[in-house]
């Protein structure tokens, strides 16, 4: 059993990406101080394999305790640390949220995919926001590489023609679902924020590009970007995912941000 007052919060991650962010928001909202290993993809295997047996992240360890996979890691927080509560009290708004973070966890595969379709066209422009927070001169080797790596992410995520037009058309359900089940408040459960809203904008903050998301994508945008925002930029459930990050993603609890 863990000793949750003692034992250290590691989060092994990619700065620019949505589960990771999913988890670092889940920390930063129950203002639980941690230590980020922000990983450089691509390389990041050389690392993760060895340590823990697989490739993707994100990976928390608490003492002894290693939890993977995003809806794995909030779970255990929520039981590790209840307070402020990411799961609805009452079980049946529980069981709805949850089903809500479940489907919109599988729709993520699909919008990262229709969104890397448009966003790596310009391999400059996006190795350097995947690289946001390494030293100049790792950036500059990461530039200089990254045409391969984009590649080989291409390959292993299955960004295709066809693979970006399934991912359209499963953005443009999830912002109608957004709509759809938002109440009074805002929330798609309930009357306060829960893990549900957490999960769905975390998912669709490529959509949006909410201010308080850790990565910039500063102007000029190159053009496959541009084209990607536009798809949505008339959509309500851009202005909610924005509402969500603005009342509710706060302030860093991460102790120290290492470049791993």
């Amino acid at each position: 059993m863990v000793d949750a007052s003692r034992a250290t919060l590691e989060l092994w991650q990619f700065r620019l990406s949505m589960y990771p962010e999913k988890v670092r928001w889940a920390l930063d909202f129950k203002g639980l101080p941690h230590i980020r290993h922000s990983l450089l993809q691509g390389p990041h295997i050389a690392l993760l394999l060895p340590r823990f047996r697989q490739k993707s992240v994100p990976v928390l360890r608490h003492g002894e305790q290693v939890v993977k996979g995003s809806a794995n890691i909030l779970d255990y927080l929520d039981q590790q640390f209840p307070e402020p509560a990411l799961y609805p009290a009452d079980s049946s708004q529980r069981t709805r949220a949850l089903e809500l973070q479940t489907w919109f966890d599988e729709a993520g595969v699909q919008v990262r995919r229709a969104f890397f379709r448009d966003a790596l066209d310009d391999a400059t422009y996006m190795a350097d926001r995947f690289s946001t927070g390494q030293p100049e001169l790792v950036r500059e080797i990461y530039r200089r590489a990254f045409p391969a790596t984009r590649l080989i992410m291409k390959m292993d995520m299955l960004v295709t023609q066809r693979g970006a037009d399934e991912g359209i058309r499963r953005t443009q359900e999830a912002l109608d679902i957004v709509i759809k089940n938002r109440g009074p408040q805002g929330y798609l459960v309930g009357d306060r924020f829960s893990v549900a809203d957490l999960t769905a904008a975390t998912i669709l903050h490529p959509v949006a590009f909410p201010l308080e998301f850790p990565v910039d994508f500063p102007q000029p945008r190159p053009p496959g970007l541009e084209r990607w925002l536009a798809r949505w930029a008339d959509h309500p459930g851009t202005d909610w995912v924005r509402d969500m990050y603005r009342r509710h993603r706060g302030t860093s609890a991460a102790s120290e941000d290492r470049n791993t």
